[in-house]
């Protein structure tokens, strides 16, 4: 049997040197893993509690190392090559006397045939509940925590958390909420709770493990048993392989990025007559989007286009031009690059296709034309991108269609032509601004994280939103985020995830690591407001453009009937909302408008009552209330304005009848819209008064999202209960997380991920 120098190293958890060398050491012998010993050793000198053990290498040594350390014990088969023990039948539990020792170290020598390094003979450890961590190297985000129950079901469970490395120790603690058997680390029949401090400890631990031994490829901690409350490494994988080389980063000229935002002049290569041609299409959206500056369409055919005078070339120009955009095909797209960064163009934008998406000959071809870009300092978006919208600027250069959101201080990166395309299609029919849109679209120079940087940086832009399928450096895009979220929202749709799929995992945390619990904790770390579904991204965007950050998570519901109330509330319980206390003065007002059998609880049900001005006191007396930060008001708009169908349909039923057409009152039938509106007006005064949220809900099918009155605050209104209270509560969210919050308790959701 192998001998090594394992017993020392266990044994004596003080020589951190030792211990640190072993990496290095079985690097150098061509190993591919650590032994548990080994492993256990390495995690002792970084102040991790591990199983009392001893590693033999004969029945005489097993058998006095049970006598040293007492039964019951635990006997293990110690091999670098074999590293999932229990699989291989390596793991013999439960052994209470020196008969059944000396019987399982015979059984582990033959099962290990002739691959064991010793055999590990451990104090068996009591405990009721088993738990697991360790780290991996994500291709994205680098080294990652994980924490979840463990045991040999750890994987069939799955009730994991992630964190990417160095882990804070509120990240560390944010990790054990985040499980769904987060109940187990408290008391658990009759057992005593986990000691979090010393769990905490655990994780942060290995985020430095992580940092410090980049060699380190995946590690296991299965199963981290809990005796007596205090975590304890029964079990140690730690598998190995060399540490990841940095990419260089070109660093992009943020001064000369504001060009493609702000332009003064613009020119476009491969301009075209032609309307629907992308060089006609882009033509036609920067002149009738109103740009105020020059205008230069570059075609070698020399012919006026939308009555401007055309140019043969860049170099042509009567001067160059702040920002060019590039629609000719892509065989001619290098010398049009070379031709801008010759003549000094200060940034550029390739909307044409056919480079890294269709071909390795594409990919080599649009890293030429990166190449060019940077040896000039030249930002360069795309290629193959929709384009560049700036409200402000009134520039709208984007091809294919026309989109013309107005102004606001939302501003979009998109991965994604289509879902652009989607998305401020959206915001301009519901009439929600956007100040910024860019189609990244391969990422040949400028990123996403790039974009990101500057929107941080940019005055005019209030909130911050990415569509992503992915980053190719995770890790800077996540210090980018956190750095950004902390002064202003930002919110990502999230493409592409479902798991890689195709990841080699020699551990149970690299087995149950997808790309969408990766990024989910990421996200979580840098304070994203995370979605899937791109109306409720919308649904973000205008709520964090136009309304109040909330303090806390108290919320109360104000709703035309129950029903709607109801499923609202159930909703708010599974967001991590509160429903707010309503105080005895607050209830005393509402009894003053509402009919005498209102509900007398949050939610507040108006059973109906239509009449003028009762809605408005009783949201007003509600949002005034110290124990409310925000307020979520089902069907009052919609509902006011039914009686015009019903009035509609009774006017059209008595011409084809003949009988006397209906009664449209006083100002017929413009009163109901006129006093929908002066509520919509009235919910935009109680936000500047009151500074909270008012959320609004139609009660029947509505297009438009965002009505302004010309105040600090604008009406929001969403199509169903369920988008009101979800967008309430990812706002309270980013309130309480980003130093707003003054009533922050913890959320308590059904499950930690929405």
């Amino acid at each position: 049997m192998r001998r090594t120098r394992i017993e020392e190293l266990t044994q004596n958890k003080s020589d951190s040197s030792a211990a640190s060398g072993l990496v290095a050491r079985a690097l150098a012998e061509g190993r591919r893993a650590l032994t548990e010993s080994e492993g256990k050793a390495l995690l002792a000198e970084y102040g991790i509690a591990v199983a009392e053990g001893v590693l033999v290498h004969d029945e005489a040594e097993a058998l006095g190392a049970a006598g040293r350390l007492g039964f019951p014990l635990v006997l293990k088969g110690a091999s670098s090559e074999i590293l999932h023990k229990s699989d291989a039948g390596l793991v013999l539990l439960d052994l209470r006397d020196e008969a059944a020792v000396l019987q399982a170290y015979r059984d582990l020598v033959a099962r290990g045939d002739g691959r064991l390094d010793g055999v590990l003979v451990e104090q068996m450890l009591a405990s009721s509940r088993e738990f697991v961590c360790g780290l991996i190297r994500d291709p994205q985000f680098g080294p990652v925590v994980m924490f979840g129950l463990g045991g040999v079901l750890a994987e069939a469970l799955d009730d994991v958390a992630f964190g990417v490395a160095p882990l804070s120790r509120g990240e560390a603690e944010s990790l054990l909420d985040a499980i769904r058997s987060r109940e187990l680390l408290g008391p658990y029949r009759g057992a005593q709770a986990v000691d979090r401090r010393a769990l905490v400890d655990v994780l942060v631990a290995l985020g430095r493990i992580a940092e410090e031994h980049p060699e380190i490829r995946e590690m296991d901690i299965n199963p981290l048993l809990v005796p007596q409350g205090r975590p304890v490494a029964a079990d140690a994988l730690i598998t190995l392989g060399p540490a990841p080389e940095p990419t260089p980063r070109f660093e992009i000229d943020f001064e000369r990025l504001d060009a493609v935002f702000n332009p003064r002049s613009v020119a476009v290569v491969g301009a075209s007559s032609t309307a629907t041609k992308w060089g006609g299409t882009i033509m036609t959206n920067i002149l009738a989007g109103g740009f105020e500056g020059p205008v230069y369409p570059v075609n070698p055919g020399a012919e006026p286009i939308f009555g401007l005078p055309a140019y043969p070339s860049i170099a042509a120009l009567p001067e160059v031009p702040d920002l060019a955009v590039v629609a000719v095909p892509a065989r001619a797209v290098r010398a049009a690059v070379e031709e801008c960064a010759e003549r000094g163009v200060r940034a550029v934008v390739v909307v044409t296709s056919g480079f890294s998406e269709v071909s390795e000959e594409g990919a080599e071809e649009e890293e030429r034309i990166a190449e060019i870009a940077r040896r000039s300092g030249m930002p360069l978006v795309g290629p193959n991108c929709m384009g560049i919208i700036s409200s402000w600027s009134h520039f709208y250069a984007t091809g294919a269609v026309v989109m013309r959101p107005g102004r606001g201080p939302a501003a979009c990166i998109s991965q994604s032509g289509n879902m652009g395309i989607q998305l401020m299609s959206s915001a301009e029919q519901r009439q929600g601004g956007i100040g910024r849109f860019i189609g990244v679209g391969n990422e040949a120079m400028v990123d996403s994280t790039d974009f990101l940087e500057y929107l941080h940086r940019d005055p005019r832009t209030g909130v911050i939103l990415l569509y992503m399928e992915g980053a190719d450096d995770g890790r800077r895009f996540l210090e980018r985020a956190r750095a950004a979220a902390k002064d202003k929202p930002v919110v990502v749709l999230k493409g592409g995830s479902s798991d890689f799929g195709s990841r080699a995992a020699a551990s149970h945390t690299g087995a149950m690591a997808g790309s969408a619990e990766i990024f989910e904790a990421a996200a979580r770390q840098a304070g994203i407001n995370l979605t899937y579904d791109p109306d409720e991204f919308m649904d973000l965007a205008f709520a964090f453009s136009y309304l109040p950050i909330p303090t806390g998570r108290r919320t109360a519901i104000v709703t035309m009937g129950g029903g709607w109330g109801v499923v609202a509330a159930d909703e708010a319980a599974r967001s991590g909302l509160d429903l707010a206390r309503l105080p005895e003065e607050v209830i005393a007002e509402l009894d003053e408008v509402l009919p005498p059998f209102w509900s007398r609880g949050n939610p507040v049900d108006l059973v109906g009552t239509t009449a003028e001005g009762v809605a408005e006191k009783a949201v007003e007396a509600i949002v005034r209330s110290p124990e409310v930060d925000g307020v979520v008001v089902l069907g009052v708009v919609g509902m006011m304005t039914t009686p015009v169908r019903i009035l509609e349909e009774a006017a059209e039923l008595a011409a084809k009848r003949g009988f006397a057409p209906p009664d449209m009152g006083p100002g017929g039938l413009a009163r109901y819209r006129e006093r929908e509106e002066r509520f919509l007006e009235e919910v935009a005064c109680l936000m500047d008064r009151h500074g909270k949220p008012i959320i609004n809900v139609s009660f029947t099918p509505i297009e438009q999202a965002v009505f302004e009155f010309g105040r600090r605050h604008a009406t929001l209104v969403l199509p169903s209960p369920l988008r009101g209270v979800r967008v309430m509560s990812h706002l309270a969210d980013y309130g309480c997380s980003s130093g707003h919050g003054k009533n922050c308790l913890p959320p308590s959701r059904e499950s930690p991920v929405r």
